[in-house]
């Protein structure tokens, strides 16, 4: 059998547990748009919880 070098793309979901400075009182929304916005320049720190979910990958380039 031949290799291929073939480009893909999925989507992993992962779950971790973070430390994030919050009052009681502040909406859920609030937070996790605070908590996106710092995951967009954090990604290294969001990227090593567990990972729950893992969608079937698709080709976008075969080279062939």
């Amino acid at each position: 059998m031949d290799e291929e070098t073939i480009k893909i793309k999925y989507n992993v979901e992962f779950e971790k547990t973070i430390t994030f400075p919050a009052h009681p009182n502040d909406d859920n929304w609030e937070l996790e748009e605070q908590i996106y916005n710092h995951m967009q320049t954090n990604k290294e720190d969001y990227t090593d919880g567990k990972i729950r979910w893992i969608e079937e990958p698709t080709i976008t380039d075969r080279g062939i």
